[in-house]
């Protein structure tokens, strides 16, 4: 026993060496490889030195692969020193002199993992417009108006004298506006892109090196994508522009958006750190889906607060692993159309879903797309996408420069899952209030059931009876099926579904 306890130390201790030995060396490693790729033009001896969550200006994956061969085409550098090295909690921190075109010295920071692989460097996030502070101060508080969690800010672009009422899309990689609206503020088309869209792709005109006004906040140099129209409500979106720049901190029980430096910043109240990747232009979550009990499907969801529903699986996740006949049973059909791409979709319940670290929500509406024509071939290279209904039971802050989000319960949090009767959706809002959220595959009629009405009482059951026992909601569900209900708004009104 004393022998076989004597044996299992020395492995331990030989393994402790061991990788000890290995990070010195990959971190010695490190410049010289880095170096080798600056003077060759080719990133192939460093690409092994990366870690998987390697990023470059909050973008990973293809996104980051991307952005570091352009530095390493066009950034000259012909000498790289160590100047310390320092173990933290993070990993090691890396101080190195890199000698650039004429002898000019530029000092920049090295993060790496706990097996030595790069993580990121400053010099490259600031190449990509992300600076990193030793403090993060805050620089603006701007107030938002709050539609059943959808975000609209007052943006003033250019030298136009009328403020916009824009969307704050996180499901957006940039801002954009209508071709109506840009002729109105005189915007220059300065390139052609190709944009992906829900279902497909679209060829859109962008508009570089704008100014942006939100409340005192001054911001230059902001492309604007142009499309021939645009589905949403407002007069257009901003989409990541605000998370590239700026930690940003929503505070949906305040209805105010937080702006602060990257830099050392510490979370406030109760919650959980989520990962997030960002391999072409929009932030991913982790999520797992039970559609039904006892069957998980793990995947990767846009968190997309331009979004109005809970949660939709795009057609190629809902193909791979059979969603549709899996046991979900659809309560409403409908479709989604983003920019002129249409395809049908499947409402119900299910089983729960969670993000990843974040207790799983029982119950959830989801939305599933079907297939058609225009839709098959589509390949998004995410799951899903996550909308502003589930992710407004939250205060979040988003922060790019550490790949991560802090989600806190708000207000809203403690209320019941939003639920579907009929083909009719209601939730409440951040202030307690039940609504009409929307009819899925129709449309309103002048006596019937208005989106955004106010909720006195379904059926039998006050609001607030409701709210205290959300069983009563399924009871109301399982009658509906069968029965009429009456809905009761305000004035004591009744509308029967």
């Amino acid at each position: 026993m004393l022998f076989k306890q004597i044996f299992k130390a020395g492995a331990l201790l030989s393994f402790v060496l061991s990788t000890a030995i290995l990070q010195a060396q990959t971190a010695t490693q490190l410049p010289a490889k880095l170096l080798s790729c600056f003077v060759h033009k080719d990133t192939s001896d460093i690409l092994t030195q990366l870690a998987p969550n390697f990023s470059i200006a909050g973008h990973t994956d293809a996104g980051a692969k991307f952005r570091l061969n352009q530095i390493i085409k066009n950034y000259p550098v012909s000498k790289i020193e160590v100047i310390t090295e320092k173990k933290t909690a993070k990993g090691t921190i890396l101080q190195l002199n890199l000698t650039s075109g004429t002898d000019k010295h530029l000092n920049t920071e090295a993060l790496l993992d706990q097996s030595g692989k790069l993580v990121r460097l400053s010099l490259f996030d600031q190449l990509y417009g992300m600076q990193r502070k030793q403090k993060a101060q805050l620089r603006a508080t701007i107030p938002f108006e709050n539609k059943n969690g959808s975000i609209y800010l007052q943006v003033k672009i250019n030298g136009y004298e009328k403020p916009l009422r824009l969307l704050f899309d996180t499901g957006a990689d940039g801002m954009a506006v209508n071709q109506q609206l840009a002729d109105a503020i005189g915007l220059k088309i300065t390139r052609e892109n190709n944009a992906s869209v829900v279902g497909g792709n679209t060829k859109i005109q962008v508009s570089d090196n704008n100014s942006i006004l939100l409340d005192t906040l001054k911001l230059s140099g902001q492309g604007i994508a142009i499309f021939p129209e645009m589905s949403k409500e407002g007069d257009g979106i901003i989409g990541n522009t605000l998370i590239r720049q700026f930690i940003t901190h929503i505070d949906y029980d305040k209805n105010i958006i937080s702006l602060y430096d990257f830099g050392d910043f510490q979370y406030k109240g109760k919650g959980a750190t989520v990962p997030i990747t960002m391999p072409a232009g929009v932030m991913i979550l982790p999520g797992q889906l039970e559609v039904t009990q006892g069957k998980t499907y793990t995947g990767h969801f846009v968190f997309d607060t331009g979004a109005s529903y809970d949660l939709i699986c795009f057609r190629p996740f809902v193909r791979q692993n059979k969603l549709l006949v899996s046991g979900f049973k659809s309560e409403a059909q409908a479709a989604t159309v983003s920019m002129g791409v249409s395809s049908p979709t499947f409402s119900g319940n299910s089983f729960q879903f969670a993000i990843s670290k974040l207790p799983a929500i029982p119950g959830l509406p989801i939305t599933l797309m079907g297939g058609n024509s225009a839709n098959e071939q589509w390949q998004p290279g995410f799951d899903g996408s996550i909308g502003v209904r589930l992710l407004s039971r939250y205060n979040m802050t988003i922060n790019l420069a550490e790949s991560e989000v802090y989600f806190t319960p708000n207000k809203l949090h403690a209320h019941p899952q939003d639920f579907l009767i009929k083909n009719y959706q209601f939730g409440w809002d951040n202030t307690g209030q039940l609504k009409a959220l929307g009819i899925i595959g129709a449309l309103e009629t002048p006596d019937g059931l208005k989106v955004g009405t106010l909720i006195q009482r379904i059926d039998n059951y006050t609001v607030d009876q409701l709210k205290k026992k959300p069983m009563l909601i399924e009871e109301i569900r399982l009658k509906a099926k069968e029965q009429p209900i009456v809905i009761t708004i305000t004035d004591n009104k009744n509308i029967t579904i």
